[in-house]
C-alpha cells in the first residue's frame, strides 16, 4: 500500500467508528443464509471489513483476506474493541494471484471493491483458483465499479493504470455463468458521498499534504479545490452460486 492510500485508511479509521460500520452494512446475502453450505465465510481483499463482522456471532469459520497486514492490524483492533474473541477466524496476509489461498471449503465468499484491481485475464485466473475451494451451492458475492464509474475515461491512455477494468454485467457473467454458475442478484447502483465520507476524503487530503510538505495555504485550497469533488461512484453487484 502506498503512502497516500495508507493515509486515506488511517483517516477513515479515525472518522468511521466499528458501529458505523456494521450499522450501515448493506448484506443481501443475508436473504440467501438459510441455503448456505458447510463450509469458511471467506473476505478477499478484507481490509476493515463488515461482512465478517456480520458473521462474528456465528458457528462458521471466518477468514479475511488481504495483501496489506496494516488494514488487517485495523481490522483486529476493530475486533477487539468489540471483545469478541472468536477462534474461528483467521486473518491471512496473502496476494492474489501469487500465494496460494486456504485449503478447504468455501460456502461463501466475497469479492468486494477488489477485482478492478485486475484485468480481465487476471480475474479468470482468480475465479479459477477460488473454484479448487468450491462445492455445489457455494455463493460468491461480486461488487466491483461499473463501466459508467466517473474515472473510466477511454480517451485517457491511463485509465487502466490504477483500476485494470471497469465492469458490464456481460463481463461478470463471462466470468461466472460459462464456469456453471447461477446468477442469483444483479444490481448497478449510483450514489454520492455522505457529508461524513466527505470529512473523511478533507482529512485524508490534509494528511497527505502534510506529507507532501505543502505548506502554503493558496496551493493548499487550490488542491482541495480540484481534489475534493463528490463525484458520483457507479458500481455494480451480482451474487452468483456454484451449480
Amino acid at each position: 500500500m502506498d503512502i497516500q492510500m495508507r493515509l486515506y485508511w488511517e483517516a477513515y479509521s479515525e472518522t468511521f467508528t466499528t458501529n458505523d460500520l456494521i450499522r450501515t452494512l448493506h448484506n443481501p446475502l443475508r436473504d440467501y443464509e438459510n441455503e448456505f453450505v458447510d463450509g469458511a465465510i471467506v473476505d478477499i481483499g478484507c481490509g476493515q471489513t463488515t461482512f465478517l463482522l456480520d458473521y462474528i456471532n456465528t458457528n462458521r469459520k471466518l477468514i479475511g483476506i488481504d495483501n496489506d497486514q496494516y488494514q488487517l492490524d485495523l481490522l483486529k483492533n476493530r475486533l477487539d474493541e468489540l471483545r469478541i474473541a472468536n477462534s474461528k477466524l483467521g486473518l491471512l496476509n496473502l496476494t492474489l494471484l501469487n500465494d496460494p489461498l486456504p485449503l478447504e471449503t468455501y460456502s461463501v465468499v466475497f469479492l468486494a471493491n477488489i477485482l478492478h484491481f485486475f484485468d480481465l485475464v487476471q480475474c479468470q485466473k482468480i475465479i479459477n483458483q477460488l473454484k479448487l475451494n468450491l462445492v455445489s451451492g457455494s455463493f460468491i458475492y461480486v461488487w466491483a465499479h461499473s463501466d459508467k464509474y466517473y474515472r473510466n475515461d477511454l480517451n485517457d491512455p491511463e485509465n487502466n493504470e490504477y483500476f485494470k477494468h471497469y465492469f458490464t454485467l456481460a463481463d461478470l457473467d463471462s466470468l461466472f455463468i460459462p464456469s456453471g454458475f447461477e446468477r442469483l442478484l444483479y444490481s448497478e447502483t449510483e450514489r454520492l458521498f455522505s457529508k461524513k465520507e466527505m470529512k473523511t476524503q478533507e482529512k485524508w487530503l490534509e494528511k497527505f499534504l502534510d506529507h507532501m510538505e505543502i505548506f502554503d495555504k493558496n496551493e493548499r485550497q487550490s488542491i482541495k479545490d480540484e481534489e475534493l469533488i463528490n463525484n458520483p461512484e457507479n458500481d455494480i453487484m451480482c451474487i452468483y452460486k456454484l451449480l
